[in-house]
């Protein structure tokens, strides 16, 4: 039977570091971040991310089986509120350490696909964007300086676990990233709204590196002349663009379509 440790105090040190985590430079400066529900919580655990602190509510009534010898810290409602991200609390929350991994930690395989993400900031695209890389079998993520930060609580809800399924660099330098994926002979597509040539036209049975740039201003000048082509989804109504997340989604199905249907 798990031994609880019961904080009742706000002033607790292990408590304020916990709400602390709400800030980016907090979990900067730790290397730790929230993973809040069971569902997320479990996928973490099976991926092996390492669990410091596991934080349950008093009325909490299922808790989920984690073998790390992880400390468990019971707490009243109110205490667990003022962590909770979430409108609907499942009363399970785990401080994570966060997942070190560089480019040399990346294997490539036969025919890899990467996904760049340059300067996106919304939270929700970042994290729809992971779900889908890994559903459609990307071999990484690289996320380059001025990305939102992959630790931000709406993005890990978003990627709905998907995060721990995919290896996921933060905070690339755009020069390095460029120098990595021509060294391993990876074709940079840029998706830009003026790009020379549609998607689906694009050879992407090859090994690629989709790479989508800000919402607002698309990637930058580093990637924009890196890139081995510039791709574009049609248009046909009067609507300037297309989400982030949902154009990113349709070339990554495009490339699993041509890739399956050889």
């Amino acid at each position: 039977m798990k031994q609880y440790k019961d904080i009742t105090s706000k002033e607790n040190p292990i408590y304020k570091l916990i709400k602390a985590l709400s800030q980016k430079k907090v979990r900067e400066s730790s290397g730790l971040f929230l993973i809040e529900g069971i569902r997320l919580l479990e996928e973490a655990n099976k991926r092996g991310v390492k669990i410091k602190y596991l934080i349950i509510n008093e009325t909490a009534e299922n808790v989920p089986k984690i073998n790390q010898g992880c400390q468990v810290l019971r707490l009243p409602d109110n205490l667990f509120k003022k962590i909770s991200d979430t409108v609907s609390p499942q009363g399970i929350i785990a401080v994570a350490e966060q997942i070190e991994i560089s480019l040399t930690d990346i294997i490539l395989g036969v025919n890899p696909s990467v996904v760049v993400l340059n300067g996106l900031q919304d939270p929700g695209n970042l994290g729809t964007i992971i779900r889908t890389s890994a559903a459609a079998g990307a071999t990484a993520i690289l996320l380059t300086e001025g990305t939102v930060d992959l630790y931000n609580s709406k993005v890990i809800r978003s990627t709905m676990g998907s995060l721990f399924q995919v290896p996921i660099i933060n905070g690339l330098d755009d020069d390095e990233a460029v120098k990595w994926l021509n060294y391993n002979s990876i074709n940079i597509m840029v998706a830009d709204l003026g790009g020379e040539e549609y998607y689906y036209s694009a050879n992407l049975k090859k090994p690629f590196a989709l790479v989508v740039g800000n919402e607002n201003r698309g990637a930058n000048d580093i990637w924009r002349k890196a890139a081995y082509k510039k791709i574009k989804i049609p248009i046909l109504g009067f609507t300037e663009s297309l989400n982030a997340s949902v154009a990113a989604g349709i070339i990554l199905y495009d490339a699993v379509r041509q890739r399956l249907y050889k």
